[in-house]
């Protein structure tokens, strides 16, 4: 729990203030798409699992972690994004 419970929150908080922003300027009624969650979600898989621990020795890879993001995403989407 201690080690993922990081991941899993990341993209539902990230995308809850993106979403707060883009409603300021687009409107109260503005969602994302599921389109714009996955992309999301794929950025930020690639980024923290595939590319900074190819350069850093800070980050590891871990398959678990991208599962979580996408569950986070999932979270974000069904029931925050209203």
């Amino acid at each position: 729990m201690q080690f993922y419970l990081d991941d899993l929150l990341c993209l539902p908080l990230i995308l809850t203030v993106t979403l707060f922003i883009l409603r300021f300027f687009k409107g109260p009624l503005f969602r994302l798409t599921s389109y714009q969650v996955g992309i999301a979600v794929v950025y930020y898989a690639l980024a923290f699992e595939v590319f900074f621990p190819l350069f850093m020795p800070r980050y590891t890879a871990d398959i678990v972690d991208a599962f979580l993001y996408a569950l986070g995403g999932w979270f974000f989407y069904r029931f925050l994004n209203k």
